[in-house]
């Protein structure tokens, strides 16, 4: 399979601006689609700098989707290397987020509190960088988001008029503060069942989280057939409508690194779960694991990567 979409740089200057497929202050957004997207992205126009002559637009554009892949991965809080991921060094990446910071005040200040904390009152919890306001909320309640002087995620609660009251709990991602903060909104609002929904959604992130870190890790200590299975446990176990969402997009996910691991050394699905020795998963559920990386490529790969991807997966016997 090629390593770039194939795209013009017109084509990746009118659809590839970040703003265009990131949505931070929203979760529900599946993770695995955003980072997908932004790290093939990434590689695409970086390839399309680096083989010659190139509007200065497109420099501008490599280093947004470099700032952004920074950025996403202290939001999600996954592990990143920019060599591991996009191929190019970890100091020449570093020095196109860089230039891209120097450019946009606000991307400035978040990236100043991650590295230097030049701007803030270094490792002061109660100091917060104000990163947006809920929009779900009512006009009488609204919940801010932050990101304190200890690099942790923050919510505050407050009414028109009425200074904000940041929550004392600190949180290491953003959707573990977004859940935190729908469980406070349901307690005010009276909501019984809106508060047991979003505090069993943030036990059961915590079974995401984990997940999340690892979405670039190309090897770990366990075959992908057991780690598939230890996914698939924790998505029955799940109550909550977001934890379940969650879940599931983790185990596809798995479900395609099978199906892609049998592809390219030429084998079945059957064959990939015979080697696990994980018998107690039959044929149908090869057939499953199909599936599930079907809706994976369907639904958390890049557009632009869809096709090529389905052929890959058309050549894979169950």
């Amino acid at each position: 399979m090629s390593e770039t979409t194939g795209c013009t740089a017109d084509w990746h200057l009118e659809h590839s601006a970040p703003a265009r497929f990131l949505r931070y202050l929203d979760p529900c957004r599946p993770f695995a689609r955003q980072i997908n997207m932004l790290a093939g992205r990434f590689r695409d126009v970086q390839a399309l700098c680096s083989a010659g002559t190139h509007p200065p637009e497109l420099t501008r554009l490599r280093n947004a989707l470099a700032f952004h892949l920074v950025k996403m991965s202290r939001w999600w809080r996954f592990d990143f290397c920019p060599r591991g991921v996009t191929g190019v060094r970890n100091p020449l990446f570093l020095t196109y987020v860089k230039a891209h910071a120097e450019r946009v005040v606000e991307d400035e200040a978040l990236f100043d509190l991650f590295t230097m904390q030049r701007h803030m009152h270094a490792g002061d919890g109660g100091h917060i960088l104000v990163l947006g306001r809920d929009g779900a909320t009512t006009p009488a309640l609204s919940i801010l988001y932050g990101v304190d002087g200890q690099r942790n995620f923050r919510f505050a609660t407050g009414s028109p008029g009425v200074e904000p009251l940041w929550n004392g709990q600190a949180y290491p991602d953003f959707a573990s503060a977004w859940l935190a903060a729908q469980a406070v909104h349901a307690l005010i609002r009276d909501d019984s069942t809106g508060l047991h929904e979003y505090e069993t959604a943030n036990r059961e992130h915590l079974w995401a989280r984990a997940w999340h870190q690892q979405h670039f890790h190309r090897s770990g200590q366990l075959p992908l057939i057991r780690l598939y299975a230890q996914a698939h446990t924790q998505l029955q176990n799940c109550q909550s409508a977001f934890g379940k969402a969650e879940m599931k997009t983790i185990v596809d996910r798995l479900a395609f690194e099978i199906t892609r691991a049998a592809y390219h050394r030429h084998m079945t699905v059957a064959d990939m779960i015979e080697e696990s020795d994980m018998l107690a998963i039959n044929l149908r559920s090869a057939n499953m694991i199909k599936q599930r990386a079907r809706a994976y490529v369907a639904t958390c790969m890049d557009p632009v990567t869809r096709p090529e991807l389905d052929i890959l997966l058309d050549r894979v016997v169950s």
